[in-house]
């Protein structure tokens, strides 16, 4: 249980800390405001789980991953709205953008900046993802 738990903590933090460091355009910050937001709320859940029985472990555990579900629903849609950036900002070609050296990528601002943001997203759906298995694993 400890081990789940410094898990969920664990990546929990590293999450928020993504989100901490995004910059997007102003028509998607409510979004990533909405995100952030219910992270932290769920981060305070996280520390309270010690103070718990087991049954009421389970509970919270089952809250937070409908919460965190809800979340990931709202990282899906900035996801799609980045990557929809990202394709737009490299003239629709993706692949090519990749295929430059990192210099010849950094001199195109906006495209780079796309690319990290949605990167940057991706990595949260798969964190929220891995902390939903880890819930699951305290559940059972």
């Amino acid at each position: 249980m400890q081990d789940a738990l410094k898990r969920l903590q664990i990546l929990m933090g590293d999450t928020l800390q993504i989100l901490d460091h995004m910059e997007v355009d102003p028509k998607h910050s409510q979004m990533l405001q909405h995100i952030k937001n219910g992270l932290n709320e769920e981060n305070t859940k996280v520390a309270e789980f010690t103070n718990n029985t087991g049954e009421e472990r389970i509970d919270k555990a089952v809250s937070m991953t409908i919460s965190l579900n809800e979340i990931n629903n709202l990282v899906q849609q900035l996801e799609a709205n980045l990557i929809e950036n990202y394709k737009h900002s490299t003239g629709n070609d993706i692949k090519q953008y990749e295929q430059m050296s990192l210099e010849e990528q950094l001199e195109q601002t906006e495209s780079y900046h796309h690319k990290i943001d949605y990167l940057s997203a991706a990595k949260i759906r798969e964190n929220l993802n891995r902390m939903n298995k880890v819930l699951l694993n305290i559940r059972s």
